[in-house]
Parts: structure tokens; sequence; C-alpha cells
């Protein structure tokens, strides 16, 4: 049937909220499978006969994929079209899935993550894409407010799914449960999902490539190693240096090229926007804070605490539900309210959490520990999207692919610095703790020398949280900078002429 293109059938679901529908499947998948192999870790040692760190390529192929392939998102999207390079990497990322389940050996593994992240390191920026496209400024709160359930209950569902898998299933499975999510949506994004028009021939900014894709991998290999390898070995500070410098010089020639009018594979000049610099600064610390301070937990629950994976997964459970509640009430608040009435309120709760959890001990009670958990949920829920929508809220249409995908590329990139820097600091503070407390105490019992041991470590843990503290409140700062328009103007709003297009019947 023909109808408007911007419109839904009458009495139908309009078609923006077809959108929602559709891209929440997909960034689910892409977010989720970052957390659910965690767990899975010893499983898998023991599967295919290696030591932890051959397995931890698992994890580190993945990320430097993503770090490689992220930054190519804007050129696909305008050479392919928004939705057909959608269905592309759902079609990679559902293959690689179903690839990984069938893996004989830890090699085929890494290379089929591979294939998994190269589809799954654009689903979500290209998730963004879409929406904005769709929604006007005042509506993007609640929109990417229901889209972070995705960003939100997947961190959390995967420790939980990955722990129950290996402990009562088998492994495969942890990648096989994409494939069902995988092929839905594949088929939901052919039917629903509607083309926009490319912006015409865009040239590969092949020097672009190599000095981006380059960098980062250098620069998130060392960060995967140093944890194990030691900051201050050789192999460590020259990559880290090396791609510093790499990224450094792709500054450089990404800001020649667009001053000289060419089109640059990530146009580093959406910095001088504002709220786009205040609010990625905000995000990296928050992330850095955050997702960094992951790792954290199952040291402290399953070591320090004696829970299996998948209890301890559990326990993450508050804090999701917390927090897609108030990502969605959240959402409507921004709309209304502006970003910095609900990031506020957010950081002073994740801070509030923070402060706690640098005061957990080996006998704090669970209940408590529940409670401080959904306390944090509550403010991540508050600061996770009204920062997306903030960083693009005086971004030009055109440059929404741009925008969301650089924003992806520091959260990700930040993570993983704050899973290097604070599992260092675990590691180093704890032998500094154990040390003053054998000298303190003298322990004559192996049991007495066991206990010094873990009191050492929660320590360590503790000083951990306080050092993301510190992050958070270099957030609370850079939110402050953020200034965006509550509403779009009457006199910017451009209602188009309406066209009748060919469009699937809903």
């Amino acid at each position: 049937m023909q109808r408007l293109a911007t419109g839904s059938k009458p009495g139908g679901l309009p078609y923006k909220w077809i959108v929602v529908i559709v891209v929440i499947f997909g960034s689910f998948m892409s977010i989720l499978d970052q957390t659910v192999i965690n767990n899975a870790l010893p499983h898998l040692q023991r599967v295919f006969a290696v030591d932890l760190s051959s397995l931890q390529w698992v994890i580190t192929a993945y990320t430097l994929t993503q770090g490689v392939v992220t930054p190519t998102t804007a050129f696909f999207a305008n050479r392919l079209g928004t939705r057909r390079f959608y269905v592309i990497a759902l079609i990679l990322f559902t293959l690689g899935s179903a690839l990984c389940g069938l893996a004989w050996n830890l090699s085929a593994l890494i290379v089929f993550r591979v294939i998994q992240a190269i589809g799954g390191a654009t689903l979500f920026p290209l998730a963004i894409t879409l929406l904005f496209y769709e929604f006007p400024l005042h509506e993007r709160g609640l929109a990417t407010g229901i889209l972070s359930i995705s960003a939100l209950m997947a961190p959390a569902v995967g420790p939980t799914l990955g722990g129950y898998l290996v402990t009562y299933a088998n492994w495969p499975l942890i990648f096989y449960i994409n494939v069902p999510v995988g092929l839905v949506a594949i088929i939901m994004a052919l039917l629903l999902l509607r083309e926009r028009p490319s912006q015409g021939r865009v040239d590969f900014d092949l020097p672009g490539f190599v000095l981006v894709a380059s960098g980062l991998a250098a620069v998130l290999y060392a960060l995967s190693i140093a944890t194990i390898s030691g900051w201050g070995t050789p192999s460590v500070l020259i990559t880290l240096i090396g791609g510093l410098c790499l990224l450094g010089l792709f500054t450089a020639v990404e800001l020649r090229i667009a001053n000289r009018g060419g089109q640059p594979l990530v146009d580093l000049r959406l910095f001088a926007n504002g709220p786009f610099l205040s609010s990625n600064i905000a995000n990296a610390l928050i992330t850095f804070g955050f997702f960094g301070s992951l790792i954290l937990l199952p040291i402290y629950l399953q070591e320090l605490r004696g829970l299996s994976a998948f209890q301890a997964g559990l326990f993450t459970l508050p804090l999701a539900f917390a927090a897609v509640l108030t990502a969605i009430v959240g959402g409507r608040l921004v709309d209304r309210y502006g970003p910095r009435v609900v990031l506020l309120p957010g950081l002073l709760l994740m801070g509030l959490s923070t402060w706690q959890l640098a005061q957990i001990t080996l006998t704090t009670p669970y209940s408590w520990l529940l409670l401080i958990f959904a306390v944090r949920g509550l403010g991540l829920g508050c600061v996770i999207q009204p920062l997306t929508v903030s960083a693009l809220a005086q971004v030009a249409p055109q440059q929404y692919t741009q925008a969301s995908s650089l924003s992806t590329v520091i959260r990700f990139t930040f993570t993983s610095l704050g899973i290097a820097v604070l599992a260092t600091l675990v590691q180093s503070r704890a032998s500094m703790h154990i040390d003053d407390l054998l000298r303190q105490s003298r322990p004559v019992s192996r049991a007495a020398l066991d206990l010094l041991r873990l009191r050492g470590l929660d320590l360590a843990v503790q000083d951990a949280f306080w050092f993301t503290l510190v992050a958070f409140g270099l957030a609370l700062i850079a939110i402050c900078f953020i200034h965006v328009q509550k509403r779009v103007p009457q006199e910017e709003i451009v209602i188009p002429k309406p066209t009748v297009e060919q469009v699937p019947d809903f």
C-alpha cells in the first residue's frame, strides 16, 4: 500500500517506535556478548586445555576488532545506506555467533570472535543514528531511555547468564543464544526499516583508516596485556606510546583533510561542539569509573565472599532493573527539563553507592550489598542516555553516524583503560596491604595467614572504589559545562513536504 513516508497507517504504530523496537535487538546482542563470556573463561580454559594468557585473546581479539571497525561506521553507512549496513552488521554478528559455538579449538574461536566483532562494532552507533533520524530533539530522551534497556540490562544479564550456562549447561550456548535473536532482528530490519538516501559517493580515507586502526589496536592491546605483563614492561610501554603517537598523527591528518574540504574518516571537528565535547568527557570518566569497576565485583563476591559465578551474577540484577526504571523515567525528564536535571542527581547517586562500596568488608551483609547495587543502578540509568542526548543535541543530522561512532570508540576505550588501571591498582595495593598486615600481626597459623591475605585484598578493592569516586567527581565538573536547549525552537523546525513512496505494510 502507499502512504506518507514519514507517517504510519491510521491507528498504526508510528514508524519511529517501530525503529526503536527493531534496533533494540541488535544493540542488546552486541553489548551482551561483551560480558557473557567473562564468567565462562575458566571453563573454556579447561575445555581447550590452554593457559589463561592465551585464552585472554578471546576477549582481546574482540576488543581490538571493535577498535579497528567502529571508526569506519560513518563511511559504510554513507556508502551503503544506514539500513543496508545495519542489516549487514546483523548478519555478520549472527554468523560469527553461530561459528563461535562450533569452534573446535582456541584458534578457531578467536577467528570467529573477530567475525562477530566486525558486525557487533557498528550495531550500537547505527542504532543511535537510526533513532536520531526519526525523533525530534524533544522526544529523544524517552527514545534513548528505551534503547538504554539493552545497554543497561546486557552488562547485568551477561555475567548471570554466562555463569548459569557454564554451570548447568554447555559453553556453546553462550554464543548460540544470539542466533535466534539475530535472525529475528535481521527479518524485522529487512521488513520494517526504511532506507535513507545516501549522501553520494564518498572516497574512503585510507591514510586515516590505517592510522586510527593501528593506533587504537596498539593502545587497546597495551591496555589488555598491562595487567598480565605489568605497566613497566617494554612490550606495554612501546605499544602504548607507539599507539598514542599514531593517534596523534591521525588527528593531524584528519584535521588537515577536513580543513581542505575533504571527507575525513572521523570528523574530529565535532569536538569543537561544546555539548558534544563536555558530554564525551563526562562519558569517558563515567565509563572508566563504572564499567572499569565491574572487574572489582567478581573479585569481591567470588574470591573474598566465596560465591559461585552464577551467584555473583545474580547480585547485578537489582542494579540492572533499577537502571532500566530510571532510564525510562529519566528519558521523559530529559525531554521536559534538559539533560543536566537528570545527570546531576544520577551522578550523585553513583557517587553515594561508590562511597559505600569503598567501605565493604568481608562481613558486609548481602542485603546491604543488594541495596547499594540498586542505588548504583538508579544512578546509572540517569547518566547513560542523557549523555547520548546531550552529545548529539547540536550535531547536524548528516553527522549523527560520525558522532555516535566516535562516542562508542571513546566508551569502549575508557572501559578497557578502567579495567587495566583498576586491576593493576588492586594487584599492587593488595601486595602492599598484605605486607603491612603481616608486619603488624605476625600470624602463627595457616588460617590466620589466609585471613590476612583476604583482608589485604579487601582493602585493595576498597582503594580501587575510592579511585573511581575521583573519576565520578571529575565527571560532575564536566556535566556542569553541558548546556543544551531543552526544546527545538519553533523557527528551527522544518516540516518536510509529504512524499508518497512504497513501504511495507505493518
